[in-house]
């Protein structure tokens, strides 16, 4: 992802805050007060300095200011002082003089709140060009906090702490954050995710922290598929889930079948890691997903020696597989705990029969002698599959372990319908 751009500060701003300069008989005509009460050295110093900008004679306001800043006393006299300096600075380019004008606005505490927030936005910039990225952050987020509607106001915090080293604080960060404006309705802009997926997947896994890490990269890729669940977006977040979490044989399987629910399987390896995780135990399942690549031209059987010999085996063993399942069904029923039940189920996931296999995992459940949380993920899955969505959502919330994190992005999945 590119660096998030920096944003500049409007003439609008200067012009708005600045309290009127005037002279002191000019000031004696007038029946308002003026709005700020000036020492009378700065009073006409700023004034002289008005005029030349106004002139288009920016050395002349720059030396005007130099004595007004050197007779500065009170805090109106730096808001004042600091306006005329970021005005000149603008039309001068001299961005020295722009960022000792903001500092002098901000040390005033005259600045209206919107214009505060502009401020610190620019003073983060100014100190993160000096290398200065504590100091960058802390007024990045005094930018937030004083109401900055800036665009880039959040990836820039998520940048400055990355940039520090503090990659785990900046994706909490950023996870607050998103899930505020989740919270209101709003659109969260795709390069804020992306910013803080890429930081958290190059983490180190040697890290002391690691494991918050993995947590709050996963929980930034959960909320990134529901705001924008494309099935390239979908594989992504199952890649980076898969790759950072080091899933076991089972749950990784568990992940190419929400991957392939989704309709995001991608390319032969894919397809032949799918087949040659299931093909020895369910044969039926490997079959589809082979003729699924093949049928999408991921795989030419032709070309693909693995894959047509795999092919062959499988479709050899479907007719006696799918006998042997009523035996299974009807033992199941009669066994002393439910890891027939299970087995039996997991067979008729793979047949794409949702609904004898949701009977059997249910009779898995109260039989027991199974993980609970794997029965109830397939069972959720098979429910999700034969259109059950809202039993299937109260089944998946269920889970718990291992397997939650895949039963959230199935809650995901059933909440959020896939985009090409």
């Amino acid at each position: 992802m590119k660096p998030v751009s920096t944003f500049a500060l409007g003439l609008a701003l200067a012009l708005g805050t600045a309290a009127v300069v005037v002279t002191p008989a000019t000031a004696a005509k007038k029946e308002e007060p003026a709005k700020a009460k000036l020492t009378p050295a700065v009073q006409n110093a700023a004034a002289a300095a008005q005029k030349a900008i106004a002139a288009g004679d920016f050395p002349g306001a720059a030396a005007q200011l130099t004595t007004a800043k050197a007779a500065i006393v009170s805090d109106d006299d730096k808001n004042v002082v600091g306006t005329l300096m970021v005005q000149n600075g603008q039309k001068s380019n001299d961005q020295a003089s722009v960022r000792d004008g903001v500092n002098l606005m901000l040390e005033s505490n005259k600045a209206s709140a919107n214009d505060q927030a502009v401020l610190y936005g620019l003073k983060g910039q100014f100190q993160s060009q000096a290398k200065d990225l504590a100091g960058a952050e802390a007024s990045y987020l005094k930018a937030l906090e004083v109401g900055s509607t800036e665009p880039n106001m959040v990836p820039l915090i998520v940048q400055t702490k990355s940039q520090q080293g503090k990659t785990l604080d900046a994706l909490n960060f950023l996870n607050a954050e998103i899930a505020k404006k989740l919270a209101a309705g709003q659109t969260v802009p795709n390069d804020w995710f992306a910013r803080g997926i890429n930081d958290g997947y190059a983490a180190k896994s040697t890290a002391p922290d690691f494991a918050a890490t993995k947590d709050a990269t996963i929980s930034l890729t959960e909320k990134w598929v529901g705001a924008y669940p494309t099935k390239s977006n979908w594989r992504d977040t199952l890649v980076i889930y898969r790759d950072m979490s080091r899933l076991p044989a089972d749950a990784e399987l568990d992940g190419y079948r929400l991957l392939r629910t989704i309709g995001g399987l991608k390319g032969e390896r894919d397809y032949m890691d799918y087949v040659s995780s299931v093909y020895l135990r369910y044969p039926a399942e490997a079959k589809a997903v082979l003729d699924e690549a093949v049928a999408a031209g991921q795989i030419n059987l032709a070309s693909n020696k693995g894959a047509s010999e795999i092919n062959t085996l499988v479709a050899g063993k479907l007719a006696a597989d799918k006998a042997s399942l009523a035996a299974g069904a009807k033992g199941a029923a009669t066994a002393a705990n439910g890891k027939a039940a299970m087995s039996t189920a997991d067979a008729y996931l793979g047949y794409g029969e949702w609904q004898k296999a949701i009977d059997l995992y249910k009779v898995a459940i109260s039989k027991g002698g199974v993980d609970l949380d794997i029965a109830n993920l397939h069972l959720g899955m098979a429910q999700a599959r034969a259109g059950q969505a809202a039993e299937a959502k109260t089944t998946l919330a269920s889970v718990k372990g291992s397997r939650a994190q895949l039963a959230k992005f199935w809650l995901v999945y059933l909440d959020h319908p896939v985009t090409a």
